[in-house]
């Protein structure tokens, strides 16, 4: 494949573009690699020119005065130190914000599987009574009808399929 400058029928001379010949077509798949890629780079070179650091390579000279682009380079130098010192101050905020998330996130979640074990504890407390009670009164007396029917085959376990009944 070449790149070759050409120029269209009807244009002037001034006007040019680049034409590639004898190309092949790209398939989706190699397209999609290709720019896949492409964004890999440029997340490298990213990183690279974020945590590399820049060196003043022009130092003025020990018998000479500052030159009239010193006081330019300084600044420069000034604000891209200052930049990378706000950047790891925001890192260290951000880093302190996520692992007082994360613990506020387990204290929570402690709490919450504490107060889901006690309603456990209380709903299987109510089920057994319910059936104590239920064989204890043997259809006479005091029963409520078809309480001992209820209890047996009632839709209870749907409510907690972790508990299997005591039948």
């Amino acid at each position: 494949m070449s790149i070759q400058p050409y120029v269209g029928p009807g244009r002037g001379g001034s006007e040019t573009a680049l034409v590639t010949f004898g190309g092949q077509e790209l398939s989706q798949a190699e397209l999609e690699k290709r720019q896949k890629d492409a964004e890999e780079l440029e997340e490298k070179l990213k990183f690279i020119t974020e945590k590399v650091p820049n060196r003043i390579v022009q130092v003025m000279g020990s018998n000479a005065g500052a030159g009239s682009g010193e006081f330019h380079m300084y600044r420069m130098a000034r604000r891209r130190e200052l930049m990378r010192l706000e950047r790891m101050e925001e890192e260290s905020k951000q880093r302190q914000l996520d692992e007082e998330f994360r613990e506020k996130k387990q204290r929570l979640d402690a709490e919450e599987e504490a107060k889901t074990a006690k309603r456990r504890a209380k709903r299987l407390k109510q089920k057994a009574k319910k059936r104590a009670k239920a064989g204890r009164t043997d259809g006479v007396g005091g029963g409520v009808p078809g309480a001992a029917a209820r209890a047996s085959g009632s839709s209870d376990s749907e409510d907690d399929p972790g508990v299997v009944p005591l039948d």
